[in-house]
């Protein structure tokens, strides 16, 4: 995929920034906060600064080409597969994964005077490794 396209396509003004921001996102599957992309590209990228990375991945919500996931606490979490699927949040280890077998429950119909613009659906408990060790 040409991100610089993408980006552009979806009335994002690329810099080199938010280029590797994006990138670094849809390059894994562990649903990063913004600390842990801004901890991945800080190395590569030394002027970047947490709050670029934060206000990015808020634009990019924003835009439609991430999700971000309120999942627990303050703890939020961003996701460049913007299909409808489910997420699984580990109370343990605190890993959020995909659940696209399951799918997510269609959005229901709005009362009179509300606008629905999304919604996501999550599951919590222990994942395979933290449910084995707990056994």
């Amino acid at each position: 995929m040409d991100t610089t396209s993408f980006l552009r396509d979806n009335g994002i003004q690329p810099s080199q920034q938010r280029l590797r921001i994006y990138q670094a996102l849809a390059a894994v599957r562990t649903h990063p906060s913004a600390d842990a992309v801004y901890r991945s590209l800080v190395e590569e990228l030394p002027t970047l600064s947490r709050t670029t990375v934060f206000s990015t991945l808020d634009l990019f919500a924003r835009r439609g080409i991430a999700q971000r996931l309120a999942i627990s606490g303050a703890d939020v979490r961003y996701d460049a597969d913007t299909s409808a699927h489910a997420h699984f949040f580990c109370r343990r280890c605190a890993r959020v994964s995909d659940l696209p077998a399951i799918g997510a429950p269609p959005m229901p119909d709005a009362p009179e005077g509300y606008a629905f613009e999304s919604s996501q659906f999550f599951v919590e408990g222990l994942c395979p490794s933290c449910n084995t060790a707990k056994a």
